[in-house]
């Protein structure tokens, strides 16, 4: 069973492990990791969560996921991209962008540029339905229509000085 660990408002431990999916009281957070991924053409990955995800089933996202109980983020980004979408940055390879504090949860974001192709991505079955990479016209009107989720499109506008210089 996955665990949180729980942190208060300003990101300090509170000393308490939960199970993934607990109810959490006010002033109480776990943390997550987000990764926008972007290729040498400038184009941005986009993936679709699975139709079995609990949470925003077929929903567009970057990819992101929890941390593990006393997962380094860093470690942590680099383990969901390995997993969701089969790329295998290093560490030295991920930027960090910042943390955004968000309902019940501190996203760490980072941005990975690539050279990866569409052809070169492994997704992950049971998290991931389908993912490429898109130009920065087409990004644009995905992200501005209804198919993300909330907290992934409050990731990717948080973000967005960070990353659209860099898209073609």
């Amino acid at each position: 069973m996955e665990m949180w660990k729980l942190y208060d408002g300003e990101n300090k431990a509170l000393g308490k492990i939960v199970p993934r999916g607990s109810q959490l009281e006010e002033g109480q957070y776990y943390r997550v990791v987000a990764a926008i991924i972007i290729n040498q053409e400038g184009k941005i990955l986009i993936t679709r969560r699975s139709k079995n995800k609990a949470n925003y089933p077929n929903y567009l996202e970057c990819t992101c996921g929890t941390l593990g109980v006393d997962e380094d983020p860093k470690a942590g980004v680099q383990r969901e991209i390995q997993e969701e979408v089969g790329l295998s940055p290093s560490l030295e390879d991920l930027e960090f962008l910042g943390i955004l504090k968000q309902k019940n949860k501190f996203s760490y974001i980072y941005l990975l540029e690539t050279q990866a192709q569409d052809q070169d991505l492994v997704l992950q079955e049971e998290e991931v339905a389908d993912g490429a990479f898109y130009f920065k016209e087409d990004f644009l009107k995905k992200l501005q229509g209804q198919d993300y989720a909330d907290p992934m499109k409050e990731r990717l506008v948080w973000a967005y000085d960070f990353y659209i210089g860099r898209l073609s």
